[in-house]
């Protein structure tokens, strides 16, 4: 574990390179593409949303990527393949398949609310089971991870709620703020585009698979199914509490899905269980409205850039578990927690306030 800790760490110093407060996006994608799920990226255009797909890219050894620009008029044939015209000569209906979707490790889809409802369906299964029905023949997709962005949220009422549920993770993506980043960003020549990641650094398909069944052993200790008790009571309570307001709505499946991120996330920092720290993926997981990112932006802590990092950098940094009196074992990983602090450290780190 230590060694995987330690080569994705130098894959994220490389990947986040020249990525000027993209940071976060960058581990939040590469943890989603490692636990094989689905990022969804809000933000207006020329904030560097493809970048992002295009340089996790490089954290593969011979990955395939594919993009497209969504439009009204996109057809399933610009993203799934073509229509076999030699396969339709055999009565088969079938697509080619080869430098598509299907056959991407890595794939990248702006604009996704403007898909058609026929690509929509085979998004469904594709991000979910990792399944594309070709023809007659379900075949397995290698897609790691799916980025799909737009600069706008599902449109209520047009069936999109389906597809919305796949995407774990869901971050707002602006402009630089910070005046030094800024200038530093425009002043900048390198070419973030070219590969950045040496082959020996590369995860290969061996690694990746050997990791999926490191990671479903990975335990999730009773606090952490504490912690998410709790925030799914402070979801029925916020939506009786606020009738005005459109409720929030986590499936089970959902959950489940977030369950597996936390469980990428203890397993990339050398872990062998899922701790409190791995919680703060939760605020990234939950949200449905702009109004809600905006409850959980203003509530941010300066904690959110070390969730991929070690626990003695944590030691050297105000943390609010100290100010709740929350007794926590370094060595082991040990939190003792009593359900009022629990509760408190949630809505004071987790939550945002209705």
């Amino acid at each position: 574990m230590e060694t995987t800790k330690k080569n994705i760490g130098q894959i994220l110093n490389k990947l986040c390179d020249g990525m000027y407060e993209r940071e976060q996006e960058v581990r939040l994608a590469l943890i989603a593409s490692i636990a094989g799920e689905s990022i969804f990226l809000l933000g207006p255009p020329g904030v560097a949303k493809s970048l992002i797909a295009r340089r996790i890219k490089h954290a593969y050894k011979d990955a395939k990527s594919f993009e497209y620009l969504m439009g009204r008029f996109s057809t399933p044939d610009e993203i799934f393949g073509p229509i076999s015209v030699s396969k339709l000569k055999e009565d088969k209906y079938e697509r080619i398949t080869s430098g598509y979707l299907p056959d991407a490790e890595i794939a990248f889809l702006d604009e996704i609310w403007k898909a058609s409802p026929a690509i929509q369906n085979s998004l469904l299964t594709a991000i979910n089971e990792k399944i594309f029905r070709n023809g007659t023949e379900e075949i397995k997709i290698k897609m790691k991870l799916l980025i799909a962005a737009s600069n706008e949220l599902p449109r209520k009422g047009e069936g999109l709620e389906a597809l919305w549920d796949r995407f774990i993770i869901r971050l707002y993506v602006d402009n630089i703020k910070d005046e030094n980043n800024f200038n530093k960003m425009i002043t900048d020549t390198k070419n973030l585009y070219e590969d950045c990641i040496s082959e020996e650094l590369k995860i290969t398909n061996e690694e990746y698979e050997k990791w999926q069944k490191e990671i479903n052993n990975v335990e999730v200790p009773s606090e952490v199914l504490e912690i998410i008790k709790v925030i799914r009571k402070m979801i029925v309570i916020r939506n009786k509490n606020n009738k005005d307001k459109e409720p929030i709505y986590v499936s089970d499946r959902r959950w489940k899905k977030i369950v597996h991120i936390l469980r990428t996330s203890a397993f990339l920092n050398g872990r062998n269980k899922v701790d409190i720290m791995d919680c703060f993926l939760i605020q990234h997981c939950i949200w449905n409205n702009t109004e809600e990112i905006e409850e959980v932006k203003n509530r941010e802590i300066s904690v959110k850039e070390n969730i991929i990092s070690n626990k003695n950098k944590l030691k050297e940094e105000i943390f609010p578990l100290y100010k709740l009196g929350v007794k926590t074992d370094w060595k082991t990983g040990e939190i003792i927690v009593d359900d009022e602090t629990l509760l408190n450290f949630i809505k004071a780190n987790l939550w945002p306030k209705s």
